[in-house]
């Protein structure tokens, strides 16, 4: 919950007729807290809540415009973030990117996935790693499957160009 920590959103708090108010679909009060769910791992519990189940409550605090004017708010204390796999974001372009590019605990990575993460933004300014990682793993051999369909992509080409050139 904090210094950065991941958390999935898990619900709003359920309220009473004189908590949230809805009309025609749009929330006029906000509620009393949201729900995130933690790492199971952390064990967890609070009285009347799911296992992991935590409440984050709104923070007020005061934007000021100028000198004469401000502007009182209260909001979520929360960043929200979007993920996607290596796999998935291939051929698409990002204005930032966040990267985790260490090699998984468990299960297998391709050698190419840190490529693949670090050349989805548009400038290396606009990528973060979030992780220490291992610096060898950038230089791990491809696997000969992929080295073979490389060579026969480089055939091919060639044979292309003899034939239509």
């Amino acid at each position: 919950m904090v210094n950065g920590a991941t958390v999935k959103f898990y619900g709003f708090a359920d309220t009473d007729a004189d908590g949230m108010h809805v009309s025609h679909g749009t929330i006029i009060s906000p509620p009393p807290y949201i729900l995130v769910k933690v790492d199971h791992r952390l064990d967890i519990s609070i009285p009347g809540l799911p296992p992991s189940v935590l409440p984050i409550e709104p923070v007020p605090f005061t934007y000021k415009i100028n000198s004469h004017k401000y502007a009182k708010v209260s909001q979520f204390p929360v960043t929200l973030a979007y993920a996607i796999t290596d796999f998935k974001c291939q051929g698409q372009t990002f204005d930032f990117v966040l990267c985790d590019i260490e090699k998984p605990r468990v299960g297998p990575a391709p050698p190419t996935s840190p490529y693949v993460q670090l050349s989805r933004a548009r400038s290396l300014q606009c990528v973060s790693i979030i992780r220490p990682f291992d610096v060898d793993q950038l230089s791990a051999p491809l696997p000969a499957d992929l080295l073979d369909e490389l060579r026969w992509e480089s055939d091919m080409a060639r044979q292309t160009r003899a034939a239509y050139m």
